[in-house]
Parts: C-alpha cells; structure tokens; sequence
C-alpha cells in the first residue's frame, strides 16, 4: 500500500494503534476496578499488568535489538491484544497478562520505528495518544459501557493495517551527521543527567500522586484534561525541542513543570499546564536517552517508556515514598541542582565553551 511508504503515514498509523492499544488496557484495568474483587487481588491485577507493560519493555528491547524485526513484533503485540479481548468476558486476569506483554512489544517496536528519522516531532506523534486511550478505556469501564465489540473490530483492523506496512531501517542512526548545531555544541554529561533526574522525580512525585486521588475520587473530568494536556504536551514539546535543542528544552518543560504540578495542585488551569509541560518533554528525553546509549535506539525507547516508570512506581511503593511526597525533598533537590548548575557553568568556562 503507497500510504504506508510514506514516514509521516506509518508514524501516523503506529500512533493511532498505540492510543488503541492503551484503550484496551484503561478498559482492562477500569473494568477489574469496578468488580470490586477485593483490595488485595485489584491491586496485585493492577501491579502484574503494570510489570509486565513497563517493566518488560527492557527486555523485549534486547531482543528486538538482535532480531532487527520490529513489523514481526507489531503483528505479534496485536495479536496478543486480540487474543486479549477474546479472553475478557472469561478469565480477566489473563486477558490482562496477554494485554501486558502486547503494550511491551508495542511500545519498543513502535517507538523504535518512529525514532529512526532522529526526530523528537516523532516521538511526540507516536506517544501521545497513549494516555488519552488509556483514560478513555477507563471512562467507559466505570461507566459500565460495554465496548468489547469494538475494541475488538479496531484491533483487527490495526492488525490489518500492520501487514501492510512497508518499512526500511535507518541505516545512518544517530550520526554526527543528523546532529544540530545546538546539539552538537551542548553535549549530555553527568551533571545534565542528574539535574534531569532530579526535576523529573519532582514533577512526578506530584504529578502520580495527584492522578491517584483523582482516579480513587472517580474524578473523570480532571482525568480528561489532563488527558488533554499530556496530548498537546507531547505533540508541541516534540515539534519545538527539534528547533531549540533537545537539552535546552528538556530543561525548560521540566524546570517550569515542577513548580505548577507541586504547588498548584487545586488549580486546574494551572496543573493541567504542568501536566502537558511534564508531558513534552518525553520525546526530548527519549532522543537524548538514544543520543547517550549511542544510536542504540531499542534501548533507549524500552529506558524511556518504561524502565522509568516502572523505577519511579517502586519508589512510591517503598519507604522512600514518604520522603519524595515531602516539602523537603523539593527544598533539598532544588540546592543540589543550583550546586549542580554552579559546577557545570566553571566546568564550561574553564573549558572555554
């Protein structure tokens, strides 16, 4: 098919199939919610789901790096959706394990195709329909509006649209020659990658634990916003780190995301402005995750969709939660960063940049 030879197309359809694919598992895990199993066995649904759809993306990315076949693992992730929806009405759990190793593959595969032009602007197209169908899968399940039917015909219809595409590795990578000027001249060190970490523990520690309440107050309208936020967020941060540098940008969304998500936690306007700045720079990051990793972009995609989520909700879930959801944590995160900032400027100077 002509449509699919065409980069902006297949990135186009790979988004649209990603939106689908977290459709199916917000209703998924919307849909056990509601069945009010119990505290233990909702939670422990919850956990395996979130293991395997983040948690093994790492893995599949080192397997997909030896195999070099990302269209296979396409095919293989939407069959396992399908499969999926198949097993729903009968065993939920395991239609949730099958729908946890289908969003693996589909993340690391898709976001590695959609990588190979060395744009942020894909990224940002590829990832951001996720939450809005992972929110809008979970609407429908507390709703109790049944929609298997037709998650199951779009799948299909997306397994369909998988065997046709036509696509050609980028054998360059991440060259010198692809680099900008911008980025060329401001390389990614260690001080960069701690502040990164640092702004984004903080964005997220707040962030996270705000969707909690929402989602446990069943406050759908905020959901959707920030749904709506986190879409924009991506598809703008995307298109204008390619412009301004990933690095620059990366630490302007974060540095501006901190404060409104922390401090601005009952104005809506506000956070949702916080949430989409937090959002755009996903793609940023993800590039400069490939530029780090050496073109090594499987790695880089399964680090950043989901190793980082998967590490960020072990730490909520252990006794350093109490610390990261404490004023003292921004207080203490801020100084090291200005620390940082400090080392970082004299180290530049001295070296005459």
């Amino acid at each position: 098919m002509k449509f699919f030879k065409n980069k902006l197309s297949v990135v186009l359809m790979l988004g649209s199939g990603h939106g689908l694919n977290d459709m199916i598992a917000g209703y998924f895990l919307g849909s056990l919610v509601q069945l009010n199993t119990g505290l233990i066995q909702t939670g422990m649904g919850l956990f395996m789901y979130n293991l395997l759809a983040f948690g093994g993306q790492y893995p599949v990315a080192l397997l997909l790096e030896k195999m070099k076949t990302p269209k296979k693992f396409l095919l293989i992730a939407y069959a396992l959706n399908i499969a999926a929806l198949i097993c729903f009405s009968y065993y939920i759990r395991l239609s949730l394990v099958l729908a946890g190793v289908a969003s693996a593959i589909y993340h690391v595969a898709g976001g590695t195709i959609c990588a190979e032009k060395n744009k942020a602007t894909m990224i940002g197209m590829f990832a951001a329909p996720g939450v809005v169908g992972l929110i809008l899968g979970g609407y429908f399940a507390y709703r109790n509006i049944s929609i298997l039917s037709w998650l199951l015909f779009a799948a299909l219809l997306v397994l369909g649209s998988l065997a046709f595409l036509t696509q050609e590795r980028n054998k360059t990578g991440m060259t010198e020659n692809n680099e900008t000027v911008s980025e060329k001249k401001f390389q990614l060190d260690r001080h960069d990658l701690i502040m990164i970490l640092l702004l984004t523990i903080i964005s997220l520690r707040s962030a996270v634990w705000n969707i909690f309440q929402l989602i446990h107050e069943n406050n759908y309208h905020w959901l959707i916003a920030i749904a709506a936020s986190a879409f924009v967020g991506k598809l703008a941060g995307g298109w204008i780190s390619d412009r301004v540098g990933w690095k620059w940008y990366t630490f302007i969304s974060l540095g501006f995301a901190t404060p409104l998500i922390t401090f601005f936690r009952e104005e809506i306007i506000l956070f949702c402005i916080g949430i989409g700045l937090l959002q755009s720079s996903i793609p940023s990051t993800t590039m400069l995750l490939i530029r780090s990793l050496k073109g090594k972009t499987e790695r880089a995609i399964g680090l950043s969709f989901g190793a980082a989520i998967i590490l960020g909700a072990i730490l909520f879930y252990t006794p350093f939660r109490s610390v990261i959801l404490s004023d003292i944590f921004i207080w203490a995160s801020g100084g090291i960063m200005l620390a940082l900032l400090f080392f970082a400027s004299n180290k530049k100077i001295e070296q005459g940049l």
